[in-house]
């Protein structure tokens, strides 16, 4: 398993419709991972704020790092909700997106981050 922090998160209006209050808004944010993975990301959100509080989301996530003793970098594409204060993501390692030594990974992982500071992914990644 690894856990992971949000170092920073930085969101801003893309458009807003003023009709329903649905809101589109990007979002960079910035984690650390501490366990089978150990390293850094960014992830490029799109987000969708629905009215009644909830959100659909969209990424590219870069990791640098290593994955099982590997040294590399690799892309996760993101998707999920955000609902009743957690967000419920699914993530599926890029294909041909890795670097170094981790050149070959594949598979997918999946979160539930709350208000806690510190989240769980739970991988399912091959080399």
């Amino acid at each position: 398993m690894t856990k992971f922090t949000i170092e920073s998160w930085q969101e801003s209006d893309i458009c807003k419709e003023s009709t329903n209050e649905t809101t589109i808004r990007s979002a960079t944010i910035k984690k650390h991972y501490i366990g089978v993975l150990q390293g850094n990301s960014i992830t490029h959100y799109s987000l969708c704020y629905l009215p009644d509080g909830s959100a659909i989301f969209t990424g590219i996530e870069v990791f640098t790092g290593e994955y099982n003793n590997c040294n590399g970098q690799f892309a996760l594409s993101h998707e999920g909700k955000f609902e009743k204060g957690e967000a419920k993501g699914s993530l599926t390692v890029v294909a041909g997106s890795g670097i170094g030594q981790l050149k070959t990974i594949s598979g997918h992982a999946h979160f539930c981050a709350g208000e806690q500071s510190e989240h769980e992914l739970h991988t399912s990644f091959t080399l």
